[in-house]
């Protein structure tokens, strides 16, 4: 299952919790955060803390995986999702204002 949240015109707070609120959801699946990518101060500070939770979560345990749209150009990376999630994926793979989750 694949779950596109945009965070976009939230606040940093707001977005923040959202995030870290689904990442504690028992559910699995992936995360599709679009955040845009640091053209305004609060863009840059949405996108850093979104990319920390996410690299946090994953030495965690809680994530399995925590990148941005382009490193799913990454072999490293694809291995960890099915052919199918990757399918779905492609879209954002040039979208640096996107961070993917896999839970």
């Amino acid at each position: 299952m694949i779950r596109v949240i945009d965070v976009h015109d939230m606040d940093l707070f707001e977005s923040t919790k959202l995030i870290r609120s689904l990442i504690e959801e028992k559910s699995k699946g992936i995360l599709v955060i679009i955040h845009g990518y640091g053209s305004t101060s609060n863009q840059f500070k949405k996108l850093t803390e979104i990319r920390n939770i996410g690299r946090s979560r994953v030495k965690k345990g809680q994530l399995v995986i925590s990148i941005s749209g382009p490193e799913l150009n990454d072999p490293l990376h694809r291995i960890k999702f099915t052919s199918d999630e990757l399918s779905k994926l492609n879209s954002y793979i040039v979208n640096s204002g996107v961070t993917i989750m896999k839970k």
